[in-house]
């Protein structure tokens, strides 16, 4: 199955209201059954095939993962390969399971997320703009993108410590930030990027860079480290000027809503 990578609207650690928007990086994950079942040293997706042995006694799985995503770069990669494999053997073993829920509960279950991240990983499934209450895996919204650019810096392997408290003291402000972004997603991205960057300590300068250059919205995806520009199609050029000093750039597009059903 095939799934994306997304850039966070709203993060979801202050309030457990998060939102994510999807781009066009993508997962693709395979599964072929093997004789005997082995570990993958990867706690989230030793957790998920785990969970299927358990609940469901499928075979043993080999698990094959091609990924475009950074791990631990903020551009949603765990969220992607989790419900990638989850749909990948819902499909296969016709299990009505719904993807983003259990990468969500199976997330917390590995340690590998605070939230679950249900918002990423409703995006990296559904594509398109995505609302979500993260403490009770309800999706709120699926709004369709605005036609624009996403220009990256994609940065992996954090490095900086998640100061959850911290987080949370701005649960009031990152509330209204969602209720913006519900009725205008550009604002409620610049707002979010720029204040997840200053509450988390990373440099701005970047950010700064990509605005004075005429980006709709700028900041650090999920809680970094890499960063994001939003553009309108075709005004991608002084970014990618800008930002090619501090490293590789990519030039992607956003994913519209798609039905699974």
């Amino acid at each position: 199955m095939q799934t994306f990578s997304g850039v966070s609207v709203v993060n979801a650690l202050p309030s457990w209201y998060g939102s994510s928007m999807a781009i066009d990086l993508k997962v693709e994950v395979k599964v072929e059954e093997t004789r005997e079942c082995k570990k993958f040293n990867n706690a989230l997706i030793d957790t998920i095939l785990d969970f299927f042995y358990t609940n469901y006694n499928i075979p043993c799985l080999d698990v094959k993962v091609e990924s475009q995503i950074p791990e631990k770069s903020g551009l949603k990669s765990s969220s992607a390969v989790s419900t990638a494999l989850i749909g990948e053997i819902a499909k296969k073993y016709d299990i009505k399971i719904d993807p983003p829920k259990y990468s969500a509960i199976l997330s917390l279950k590995a340690g590998v997320s605070y939230t679950g991240a249900f918002d990423d990983a409703s995006s990296s499934y559904y594509g398109g703009v995505v609302f979500t209450y993260n403490k009770e895996f309800k999706i709120l919204e699926i709004q369709h993108p605005p036609e624009v650019s996403v220009v990256l810096l994609p940065r992996g392997n954090r490095k900086i410590n998640i100061n959850l408290f911290a987080m949370r003291k701005y649960r009031l402000i990152f509330e209204e930030i969602f209720n913006i972004s519900r009725k205008d997603v550009i604002t409620g991205m610049r707002l979010n990027g720029i204040l997840v960057a200053h509450i988390l300590g990373y440099d701005t300068k970047e950010i700064e860079d990509a605005l004075k250059r005429g980006a709709l919205a700028s900041g650090i995806s999920g809680n970094g480290p890499s960063v994001f520009a939003i553009t309108k199609i075709g005004d991608e050029g002084p970014i990618v000027d800008a930002w090619s000093k501090y490293g590789n750039v990519i030039v992607t597009r956003v994913v519209d809503y798609v039905s699974r059903d």
